[in-house]
């Protein structure tokens, strides 16, 4: 007799896509410049990491591990909203928009959230149940030898917010916006599992065949 088992089960790891977006408007281009010159070539050219002022979006793709999460319920130290904190995040294959060059080595994992506790990404949805709405991450890369900082999700004590910021450097030309997205992408089950329910599916049919 078969044993059923579920076909799918909350996976360890999921892949989270993130988006964000912006007008020709959420270009900021007007910086001077430090006190003391970077020497970057392309610093105060009216463009942000080579690009000009127009439209756009940019994608990437994070693997977060989720079975090790910390949760602060809404209400919890005065949140807004749920907040769930993952330490083990990487980004496969790495990200690139014009100049800027991004890796998992790039990731900031202290971010601090409620009840000063830190994280990689923190988040308003449990990942192995939904998308999440808001979220908070960040980045430094590399732009002809200086940082290249991706942020999404400004954080107060109690809430995350809708920024989506890339700039050159600290109160350097930037893209800000309040625009940006999240989907969970759809998680195969391990390899065992795909194993033992192939074996489950060959037993099934010799049954059959000595019926």
């Amino acid at each position: 007799m078969l044993i059923g088992i579920p076909l799918a089960a909350p996976a360890a790891v999921v892949d989270l896509e993130i988006t964000g977006s912006w007008q020709a408007s959420d270009y900021d281009v007007t910086s001077a410049g430090p006190d003391s010159p970077l020497g970057i070539p392309e610093e105060n050219d009216d463009k942000v990491f080579g690009t000009s002022p127009s439209a756009g979006s940019t994608t990437f793709t994070l693997q977060v591990e989720t079975s090790s999460v910390v949760h602060f319920a809404t209400g919890e130290f005065g949140v807004t909203h749920d907040w769930f904190g993952y330490d083990l995040v990487s980004l496969p294959g790495g990200h690139s928009f014009g100049s800027a060059t991004w890796d998992t080595a790039d990731i900031l994992t202290g971010l601090v959230g409620p009840n000063g506790s830190t994280a990689a990404l923190w988040t308003d949805t449990d990942l192995t149940l939904a998308d999440p709405t808001r979220l908070s991450f960040r980045m430094f890369g590399d732009w002809e030898g200086s940082n290249a900082d991706l942020f999404i999700g400004s954080r107060t004590a109690t809430t995350i917010g809708d920024q989506f910021l890339m700039w050159e450097y600290f109160g350097g030309e930037e893209i800000r916006s309040s625009s940006y997205s999240a989907s969970v992408g759809a998680v195969p089950l391990p390899a065992s599992s795909l194993l033992l329910l192939s074996g489950l599916f060959a037993v099934s049919r010799l049954r059959k065949r000595s019926l």
